[in-house]
């Protein structure tokens, strides 16, 4: 016989369980999210069949050992060692990639001057 557990109160509707089920602890039957943290962070275990988008979202959002380039002086130096780094190669992609970097740290230094013009008018 099935009987409704008061386990099911506020996430889901109410729903008949059978005794099996009261014997699981509530983790096992729902993934809730820890206090104080996002859904995005806990998509791969809460939607496990899109995997093409949970490969993006963990592209775009590394989840370890990067927390310290959302520092600019950071990822500056981050980017400056990685330039050092790649000139050491000899692929023209690599190449293409220190140009590339460069570039993008020159287009860096004329912002900032003109964010220091616009401070001084």
């Amino acid at each position: 016989m099935s009987r409704i557990a008061s386990a099911h109160i506020g996430i889901e509707q109410l729903t008949a369980i059978s005794q099996e089920e009261i014997g699981i602890g509530l983790p096992e039957r729902y993934a809730l999210l820890p206090d104080g943290q996002s859904v995005e962070t806990h998509s791969a275990r809460l939607y496990p069949a899109n995997k093409a988008d949970q490969t993006l979202l963990a592209f775009a959002c590394p989840k370890e050992g990067f927390h310290s380039l959302l520092r600019p002086h950071d990822f500056r130096q981050a980017v400056s060692s990685l330039r050092e780094t790649l000139q050491q190669g000899d692929d023209i992609r690599v190449r293409s990639a220190v140009s590339l970097l460069e570039n993008m740290n020159q287009d860096e230094q004329l912002l900032q001057m003109a964010l220091h013009l616009l401070h001084k008018v």
